[in-house]
């Protein structure tokens, strides 16, 4: 047998179409020290041959990755080293020398037939026991039960709806443009909804920027109204508020949140609404909060924060440190003095994972800054280099231990 052939085999092996009888010649051959040498020296040099991409660094990257990801590879290749002390070859080569190994075994098959052909960029982010971070992905939801999955849209792609064209812009955001030569009559509604793993930024059409965190949603109107700008917020989203005026009259802009409503005229916040709990970060600028259940608003000015309990009815208002509340918009998880259920809390939203804890996390805390964009299980190394907690983690399911 020769190269070639070698690789047209390993190919139908690789996608699952290899008949039984080709089976057993590859396994015959491959348990020869000619069928073995000629597999190690041909691993790299020919690995484009028999995957059929050109991007041959990404796409052999991507499949080592996933096989060192895999238990029995990482078991043979520990064999491997303790066996062969003397001997040193390339990780890859032992990593070919371990799939040598599986495929003279009766789990051969059923391994190669989860490595289908490679798109590292899709479905590497599809396997679920792969844990990703997260991206750039929402969808806006029309008011006639209509979607349109925004990632998916190319730059310069318009949609056509009530009047309006939405548009990606260079930087990834959308934004508005006006096509109709009146105003409707009716309002018209827009929601942009951010998934686990997901985030967005838009610009709304009074030409307000909006960064939405992930597992969130954004209702804003199409047109707003000639005396009052109003959009509706579930989750996080920092703000920066154009401002609007009318015969020299200022638009008031606001942004409803369960029981809080504030008002601003034009100004740099944060909101954080998960849970039961809103804390409002004022950049810059001056901001009130609105609450039904009292007659007086409450005033924010630059550093400071209000923590809202929607089940209290309880507001308070402390001077920070805003880059901390902030730093999600940047790529940055950044923790003062954090239970480790908050730190956590924002881990799972960003990563999609399930966190459970076993043991009294009561005083535990964290600080510190770590990329949004770190290998999750650097993520958890960083974390555990504390030495406060442990990480178990199983799938898509994370246990925080003591």
């Amino acid at each position: 047998m020769d190269k070639e052939q070698l690789h047209q085999l390993l190919l139908r092996y690789h996608r699952g179409h290899l008949r039984p009888e080709e089976l057993d010649i590859l396994k015959k051959f491959l348990g020869t020290k000619g069928g073995q040498q000629m597999l190690y020296d041909s691993w790299d040099e020919e690995f484009e041959a028999w995957t059929g991409d050109k991007d041959l660094e990404r796409n052999q990257d991507a499949l080592f990755e996933r096989m060192l990801a895999d238990k029995r590879i990482v078991s043979i290749l520990a064999q491997h080293k303790g066996k062969k002390k003397g001997m040193i070859l390339p990780w890859r080569r032992l990593v070919a020398a371990a799939c040598l190994l599986l495929l003279s075994g009766l789990a051969a098959f059923w391994f190669y037939r989860q490595i289908p052909t490679i798109d590292a960029d899709k479905d590497l982010a599809n396997q679920q026991h792969i844990i990703q971070p997260g991206s750039n992905k929402a969808r806006i939801l029309f008011e006639d039960g209509s979607f349109v999955e925004l990632e998916k849209i190319k730059q310069d792609t318009f949609l056509q709806d009530q009047g309006l064209r939405i548009y990606k812009q260079a930087d990834g955001s959308i934004a508005y443009a006006y096509t109709a030569t009146k105003e409707t009559q009716k309002p018209v509604y827009n929601t942009i909804v951010t998934p686990k793993g997901g985030e967005y930024s838009l610009v709304l059409p009074d030409g307000s920027k909006v960064w939405l965190n992930a597992a969130s949603k954004l209702r804003y109107p199409l047109s707003f109204g000639a005396d009052s700008r109003t959009v509706e917020l579930e989750g996080e989203a920092y703000f920066e508020v154009e401002k609007v005026k009318k015969q020299d009259t200022s638009i008031p802009f606001y942004v409803q949140t369960k029981d809080q409503k504030l008002q601003v005229l034009g100004t740099k916040f944060n909101i954080n609404s998960y849970n039961n709990k809103i804390k409002t970060t004022l950049i810059e600028g001056a901001v009130a909060l609105h609450y039904a259940h009292q007659a007086k608003p409450k005033h924010l000015k630059p550093s400071q924060q209000s923590d809202y309990s929607v089940n209290e009815k309880d507001i308070q208002i402390k001077d920070v440190d805003p880059s901390y509340s902030i730093a999600w918009k940047s790529g940055n998880f950044a923790f003062d003095d954090a239970s480790i259920e908050q730190v956590m809390e924002e881990v799972a939203r960003w990563y999609d994972i399930d966190i459970s804890y076993q043991g009294d996390m009561s005083k535990i805390r964290y600080s510190g800054t770590i990329s949004r964009f770190e290998k999750f299980e650097q993520l958890l190394q960083l974390i555990e280099w504390t030495d406060l907690v442990t990480f178990k983690v199983d799938g898509r399911r994370v246990t925080v231990m003591k």
